[in-house]
């Protein structure tokens, strides 16, 4: 029987000669996210406020603050978190920064396509009725770029996208343009990567597994750029082909 010892080394051995975002690494998804008992509830609240037609100020100033803590109950459901920060300081601001030091932590980190050395996350939410303008995604570029050189991942958390990305039932988009094009413009310069969450992709993170699988495909998006919004995880397969191989596809599963 091995000692603690040996078993933590094979672990850590494991690990390291699995390659950022390995396939193999999917199947670590359940265990790399646990969905908190009270996410349905909290995603409930926010539903219920995206169907107001005109929302007082303190209506919209409750969204905010509901979103900010179901930011914090998905991101402290991922395996290996052991610092997560929010907090007023000299410096810019962000809602939260996610991190961690322990071999759990890598295997997210390994899933997301993060280097260890930019292992943070930094994490934005934004409650407004409108896409996220051109100029805050811009911003949290920056601090990236010039601040936090240790986070390797950024996540806007919105009710409606970002100005040019392509939403659910959006015909393929041929060109990239406003903050999808600042995206990948950033990703080029630093190999730094931003993805932006919506309502549609919030409503589906209740179940164990599905925050790294949403967080996956965005990724991958960020370098395949099909033009076309994040299948529902519910998909379990990312299937997009021409109709006349699609047929081929469909008559053979």
């Amino acid at each position: 029987m091995p000692s603690q010892d040996e078993l933590v080394e094979l672990i850590i051995n494991a690990m390291d000669s699995l390659e950022s975002g390995n396939p193999a690494l999917n199947k670590l998804a359940s265990y790399l996210y646990k969905a908190d008992d009270k996410l349905p509830e909290f995603l409930d609240k926010l539903k219920i406020y995206t169907e107001l037609e005109n929302p007082t100020r303190s209506q919209t100033q409750e969204a905010g603050k509901l979103l900010e803590q179901i930011v914090l109950l998905l991101f402290k459901g991922l395996k290996g978190v052991q610092s997560i920060k929010s907090f007023q300081s000299a410096g810019p601001q962000y809602d939260l920064l996610v991190s961690g030091d322990d071999i759990a932590w890598k295997g997210v980190c390994k899933t997301l396509y993060l280097e260890w050395e930019q292992r943070d996350i930094v994490v934005e939410a934004k409650a407004t009725r409108e896409p996220l303008p051109h100029k805050q995604f811009a911003r949290l570029c920056s601090i990236m770029e010039h601040h936090l050189r240790g986070a390797g991942l950024g996540i806007f958390v919105t009710l409606n996208g970002a100005s040019g990305f392509p939403k659910r039932g959006d015909s393929r988009q041929r060109k990239a343009s406003d903050c999808r094009l600042t995206q990948v413009v950033f990703h080029a310069k630093t190999n730094k990567i931003i993805v932006v969450l919506e309502k549609e992709d919030l409503l589906e993170l209740t179940k164990n597994g599905s925050l790294i699988e949403v967080l996956t495909r965005k990724i991958r998006d960020l370098s395949e750029l099909s033009g076309l919004s994040t299948a529902p995880v519910d998909n379990y397969q990312d299937i997009d082909l021409p109709p006349h191989l699609q047929s081929i596809y469909e008559s053979n599963s």
